[in-house]
């Protein structure tokens, strides 16, 4: 009865582990880009702040900063409006539109999804971008940024 008991433990980790491993590799990873003629590699956790929220408003070459997002509502988002801007989306759009209301800024391009995201920042100049993606090939033509070290969040 013992060995039966091990053995059933050791069938069910090992079923466990097949199929969490598919989830695994095909979880989308959140990821700052930016336009190929922004020349920045890595950004603070304090720059990519003061940028999303338009406080920082000129790239270092005199280019304007444009910001794009996407607007799917998921969990990566949503941990990135919480841990790197500081504000929900919700009121990260209200946060917007006093700033553009008031002449002080323009408001980031929002798009219902990530391929219109990447596609933005690859053909505008100074453009960057949280966006969430499976596949890396999909950013080919722009920069992923780190930030504070990490790549993906």
């Amino acid at each position: 009865m013992k060995n039966f008991n091990h053995i059933m433990k050791s069938i069910l980790l090992i079923s466990t582990f097949a199929f969490a491993t598919p989830q695994l590799y095909g979880e989308s990873k959140g990821i700052i880009v930016v336009s190929k003629d922004v020349n920045i590699e890595k950004l603070t956790k304090d720059e990519l702040e003061r940028i999303f929220l338009g406080k920082t408003t000129i790239w270092d070459n005199g280019k304007r900063i444009q910001i794009g997002l996407s607007t799917a509502d998921n969990d990566k988002t949503k941990n990135f409006f919480k841990n790197y801007i500081g504000k929900t989306q919700r009121r990260f759009k209200k946060y917007w539109l006093k700033l553009v209301f008031a002449g002080y800024g323009t408001a980031p391009k929002l798009f219902k999804d990530c391929s219109k995201t990447i596609n933005y920042t690859k053909n505008k100049e100074g453009v960057i971008s949280f966006v969430t993606t499976q596949n890396l090939e999909d950013i080919e033509g722009i920069k992923i940024l780190t930030i504070d070290g990490k790549k993906y969040f």
